[in-house]
């Protein structure tokens, strides 16, 4: 077909003046008065155009500071859980106890499912800092040579526009491995982890 590997085929979303997506309504683009797959586009793919990364030690007398950035831009995700729970309709389950919505019902309003709507892949390109470490050289102490505080944030942010829990789809494989590439199913965020350290040296 010519397109990029793992490129998204979906239905062009129709919005409404308000700019929110019209449940339902999809442009019929080969207007014979029926959606379905013979309508589907072929639309954005789920690797980035760029990476980049950046990484830097700095020292003031006692103090050093440490730090990583990464950057993808240009890729795209397909945000599943918005996709398959953010229905009114999922707030009903079969067991008669209400079911959690994805908070994105609130930004469409749809009542049941679009899953094939172009609506929700959406841009991914972000700018993550991976860790940043502060130490602190105390100098002589208690018979020591040497005492170094550190301290340590592993995850410690990311800037994006994407609207799911995090851009960097952690089931994300290679082309040729035959995974599912580019679909956050993911529930749970990346955990942030925070670190104390102590170095003594004699």
């Amino acid at each position: 077909m010519g397109q990029p590997f793992n490129t998204f085929f979906v239905a062009q979303q129709v919005y409404g003046p308000d700019g929110r997506p019209v449940e339902g309504l999809y442009v019929d683009r080969n207007g014979d008065g029926v959606i379905n797959d013979q309508d589907y586009v072929y639309y954005k793919r789920p690797y980035p155009l760029v990476t980049l990364g950046f990484s830097s030690n700095l020292t003031y007398k006692k103090l050093a500071l440490a730090f990583t950035l990464r950057s993808n831009l240009g890729n795209y995700v397909y945000n599943s859980n918005a996709a398959n729970y953010g229905t009114y309709a999922n707030a009903q389950g079969s067991t008669n106890f209400v079911n959690n919505l994805s908070p994105d019902v609130l930004n469409t309003g749809f009542t049941r499912q679009q899953v094939f709507s172009d609506y929700y892949v959406q841009n991914a390109s972000f700018l993550r800092c991976d860790n940043i470490s502060l130490g602190y050289n105390v100098g002589k102490v208690l018979g020591a040579s040497t005492l170094r505080i550190t301290g340590n944030v592993q995850n410690a942010f990311v800037v994006t526009k994407y609207k799911g829990l995090d851009p960097e789809v952690l089931n994300a494989a290679s082309p040729t491995s035959g995974a599912t590439f580019g679909i956050d199913s993911n529930f749970y965020p990346r955990a942030r982890t925070y670190t104390l350290g102590l170095a003594l040296g004699f």
